[in-house]
């Protein structure tokens, strides 16, 4: 009888326990149906079914309408290396190649070492898993997921089917000593009496680590301020010659390849003037100018004026001015240069994440606070989603929101900015893990650390 009583008023707590939860997710519920913000949010989000590649993409149509007519979509990321992020911009460059003809890609990388990287896409040149593994920034880009997209990129270029042939570009400054052995050896061919004296001259190229720029940029930093001044001179001089024996350049050579050795002189002394800066704000301001150059001189290099994607985190993509932590002034980086250029011509799609594990790297990432964007966009409740920022509202609070400063995670720091200025949508993942490095990548990234 006990026994009985005792399961009976278990039972009682039990379903009160049911009801409570129940009324609690309800009330939730009701409140958050109640928030136009969260309205409109949940209206003008795409639930994204899965993070593989498939001829089957309907889930990804929404892209048709965020890009519209614009002949440039930036992908962003909030670090470089999210593995679902990786995944997921796959699919996305997947779509805007083969239902809206972009055939230009851009990475976050060397511009001079990008040769031999479009070289393998466009013509099967080189060994891939060698030219990754030796590429700047290998830590960050030699992985499988972004030899998966190479690999693509190729197979894509190969089917007779596709008649536009995808293109590869890098247009990061910050490892220039490839683009030197390019230059010197130009020069010897084309000015063999002026190639000599700027071969004996201080360009610092022992300083320079094009697999780790910030050893560069130590080094070069360490240097007196009288050096650093010689420095700037003489990059400034290589750059000059170059530009002011143009035709007589390309006489000997040809137009394309006169135009590819002045933007690696261009690129080398942007880098220099970037690791001769006095601060890392100035620094960074002169990295994303120099990228912003970069981008449009590719443009303005390709006759057919192709449809772009550009590859890069999210603080280099975003439209308008943003703040990172530890940074008072706001900054204007390299999508604020491009987006005053191209206008409408130019789209942005930023990247978001709310918790995950890199349990191998002894990293994690705890659920994203409400007050982000991170933790807004996690509770609309999808694993993966695309947000139209663009999406019409008459709302006085949405509007006010959308205009109002917000927050997301970065790369070991947080960035704020105004959703409606510096993005046209943000894509998102719930659960994250890391990147899965390549095997030589990853036994000297082991060595370095």
């Amino acid at each position: 009888m006990k026994n009985k009583i005792k399961y009976i008023i278990n039972l009682a707590i039990g379903i009160v326990m049911i009801i409570a939860t129940f009324t609690s997710c309800i009330n939730s519920q009701t409140e958050s149906e109640k928030d136009p913000i969260f309205n409109w949010m949940k209206n003008n989000s795409y639930e994204i079914e899965t993070l593989e590649l498939s001829d089957q993409q309907q889930d990804l149509q929404q892209l048709e309408q965020i890009v519209g007519n614009a002949h440039v979509v930036c992908l962003g990321e909030s670090r470089h290396d999210i593995r679902e992020q990786f995944q997921l911009k796959h699919r996305f460059i997947k779509y805007l190649v083969e239902e809206l003809g972009f055939t230009t890609f851009i990475l976050e990388a060397s511009l001079p070492y990008s040769e031999l990287i479009n070289g393998f896409i466009e013509k099967g040149e080189g060994n891939l898993d060698e030219i990754m593994a030796n590429m700047p920034g290998w830590f960050l880009w030699d992985t499988q997921e972004m030899s998966d997209i190479i690999s693509w990129m190729r197979a894509y270029n190969i089917n007779p089917e596709n008649e536009n042939k995808l293109q590869f570009y890098g247009i990061d400054i910050v490892a220039p000593e490839y683009g030197l052995n390019s230059i010197f050896k130009y020069l010897k061919k084309v000015d063999a009496v002026d190639y000599k004296r700027f071969e004996t001259l201080n360009l610092a190229r022992e300083l320079i680590v094009d697999r780790h720029w910030q050893t560069t940029f130590q080094r070069v930093a360490a240097l007196p301020t009288v050096d650093k001044e010689v420095l700037r001179r003489n990059y400034s001089n290589l750059h000059k010659h170059i530009l002011q024996n143009q035709f007589d350049f390309i006489a000997q050579s040809s137009q394309i390849e006169y135009d590819w050795i002045l933007r690696l002189a261009y690129c080398a002394q942007e880098a220099n003037r970037m690791f001769t800066a006095k601060t890392r704000m100035d620094m960074g301001l002169i990295r994303d100018s120099a990228m912003a150059e970069n981008t449009l001189w590719i443009k303005r290099n390709n006759p057919k004026n192709d449809k772009t994607i550009i590859w890069a985190h999210n603080v280099h993509i975003t439209k308008g001015e943003f703040k990172m932590t530890g940074e008072s002034a706001s900054i204007k980086g390299m999508g604020y240069i491009l987006g005053q250029e191209l206008k409408d011509d130019l789209v942005s799609i930023g990247a978001s994440f709310n918790h995950g594990e890199f349990e191998e790297w002894d990293q994690s990432f705890p659920p994203a606070e409400k007050t982000m964007l991170d933790g807004t966009l996690a509770g609309l409740g999808m694993k993966f989603s695309l947000l139209d920022l663009k999406g019409e509202t008459n709302d006085a609070e949405v509007l006010n929101w959308l205009k109002t400063d917000k927050v997301i995670r970065g790369q070991g720091f947080e960035m704020t900015f105004i959703p409606v200025n510096s993005f046209d949508a943000i894509f998102f993942i719930n659960s994250i893990s890391r990147t899965i490095p390549n095997q030589e990548s990853l036994e000297r990234f082991r060595e370095m650390n």
